[in-house]
């Protein structure tokens, strides 16, 4: 892919975002990044449309990658960080492409069930609520919702980090269903929905794996050759997701994810 001369605004500049803006950049695109704490070309938050009218001032966008995170946070922060860009966008910058990073976790699957973008979200909170409002603002706009599931790395990956110190389990019974997406594949994802011309708007789910706990934990075994105690850890505040999410609609448009939080084990113990 070749982005030669494309124009790119990445909005959250923090794990997912910087890495999706290297990406962009490695493809040849012009990239403006913008954070109101992280390392960015322009410092400010995209809930303030002043900063979104000085961003314009220095380029205008062909793409946007809305990376915006909370880590966990509340329904203030929420606002701030998802639905008050989502509208300032919407107001500004008519005609252009919007991706919107969002979360599986606005579905409302139980019980390893398998979810599809048609399966019902949940507004059980007013997080999820202000998520999903913003998530509104953005496909009435002709935009596209990204639904990731939670993101892991090679510097980040509390599932594995959690087993090598002997911490608790993750919460819930072993037939429970996890899903993760690394960050590189999440960045190709978002690549693919942002620039390609003819992609129709709308919502597309983006998890790299699925697998219960009891397997991953097995797998974890047989890399480092420890047990897993027997004692779990109770619930984030995000709440415990158990379902197998489907990206069904996003493979078919080429995108194939590459890593494997258990290849990521095998490279933390070889180091």
């Amino acid at each position: 892919m070749s982005l030669c001369g494309h124009k790119i605004w990445v909005i959250g500049a923090g794990y997912l975002g910087s890495t999706l803006a290297e990406a962009c950049r490695q493809e040849g695109a012009h990239v403006l990044t913008i954070d109101p704490a992280a390392v960015a070309n322009l410092r400010g938050s995209a809930a303030d449309a002043e900063v979104l009218r000085h961003a314009l001032e220095r380029m205008v966008p062909d793409t946007v990658f809305c990376c915006t995170a909370t880590h966990g946070g509340t329904a203030e922060d929420y606002r701030k960080a998802y639905l008050e860009p989502a509208l300032n966008l919407d107001h500004l910058l008519e005609g252009t492409r919007v991706v919107f990073c969002s979360s599986t976790s606005v579905y409302a699957g139980r019980g390893g069930e398998i979810i599809t973008e048609d399966s019902p979200p949940k507004a059980d909170s007013e997080r999820a609520g202000i998520l999903l409002r913003a998530e509104t603002v953005i496909l009435n706009s002709g935009g596209v919702v990204a639904r990731l599931a939670p993101l892991y790395g090679e510097e980040r990956c509390e599932l594995v980090r959690r087993f090598r110190e002997g911490l608790p389990a993750l919460p819930g019974a072993d037939d429970r269903v996890l899903n993760y997406l690394h960050v590189e594949d999440a960045a190709d994802a978002l690549l693919l929905l942002g620039t390609q011309p003819w992609l129709q708007y709308g919502v597309y789910n983006v998890s790299g794996e699925s697998f219960t706990k009891k397997e991953i934990y097995a797998q974890l075994q047989e890399i480092f050759g420890i047990e897993t105690g027997p004692e779990c850890s109770g619930p984030s505040q995000r709440g415990m997701s158990d379902m197998r999410v489907d990206c069904t609609r996003i493979r078919e448009l080429g995108w194939e994810p590459i890593c494997s939080v258990p290849e990521l084990a095998r490279d933390w113990k070889a180091r």
